[in-house]
């Protein structure tokens, strides 16, 4: 019979409707006496020993490995996480290359790859890795080697940006740690009193006027989380619902454009 699977929750099923009733069908899928469905796996779908997350069966780098790096990890380590994660041909990228461990791992195993690091020996690391893994060797040499030295590019020069500069990911911030100007440091008071002075009771987000300066509220104009000051000069006043909206994701001026694209503003 045709079974009504209902969402069980508002993100949604992990499978879609056909697949789930192709789970049905091969009895993936039971539905108990309460109604409620549940999901079972069984031995026979699965071939060898699911891998959980602690792996406790791999030994450290060996000597013959290591090159004095402090965090240097054994190459059987990114293997299992390469083969767990790529086939043969992908990218595998490692932004942190300084050991050269990803990249040896990399090749052995028929990935392409990218290594970056402000180590200044990481590039010679790299090559004297894969020379004594037997990877590469100098130019002309081939010596049964997968590859010359002379195929690896180098560059000490950052790739042009082709994104207009926009974050990946908006919501991930740096903390910077900014120090703040020497002089006397005015208390949130005097703060107050300046901005009140030079812009009088006027929300600097949505130019409203009020007859009350208790209706504005001493906000940063770059966000504290973004390394904002808390001197005079990164200080402004907003009011509750300029406060609330621009919280810790604008500036000012990012606050300015969204209140206009929102109707906010006033007229």
């Amino acid at each position: 019979p045709n079974l009504v699977f209902e969402n069980p929750h508002p993100s949604g099923w992990r499978l879609s409707r056909d697949r789930l009733d192709e789970e049905y069908e091969k009895g993936n899928f039971v539905v108990l006496a309460n109604g409620k469905i549940q999901r079972r796996k069984y031995e026979r779908d699965y071939r060898g020993k699911q891998t959980g997350n602690v792996w406790d069966d791999l030994l450290p780098a060996p000597p013959v490995e290591r090159i004095g790096y402090p965090t240097q990890k054994p190459l059987t380590l990114y293997e299992r996480i390469i083969k767990a994660s790529s086939n043969e041909g992908d990218i595998v990228l490692d932004p942190f290359c300084g050991c050269a461990t990803t990249l040896v791992a990399a090749e052995r195993l028929g990935r392409q790859w990218i290594g970056i690091d402000i180590w200044d020996k990481a590039h010679e690391t790299v090559i004297r890795r894969l020379q004594d893994e037997g990877l590469a060797a100098p130019d002309g040499d081939k010596g049964g080697r997968l590859f010359t030295v002379g195929q690896i590019s180098y560059s000490k020069t950052p790739p042009v940006r082709t994104d207009d500069g926009e974050e990946a990911v908006p919501f991930l911030k740096t903390k910077l740690k900014v120090d703040e100007p020497k002089g006397e440091k005015r208390t949130r008071a005097e703060m107050l009193e300046y901005l009140l002075y030079q812009n009088g009771s006027r929300c600097q987000g949505c130019d409203r006027e009020f007859d009350d300066p208790r209706y504005l509220e001493l906000d940063h104009n770059t966000p504290r989380s973004d390394g904002g000051l808390n001197h005079i000069s990164n200080r402004i006043l907003l009011c509750g619902p300029c406060n609330k909206l621009k919280s810790n994701r604008f500036t000012l001026s990012g606050l300015r454009r969204e209140n206009a694209k929102l109707g906010y503003m006033a007229k």
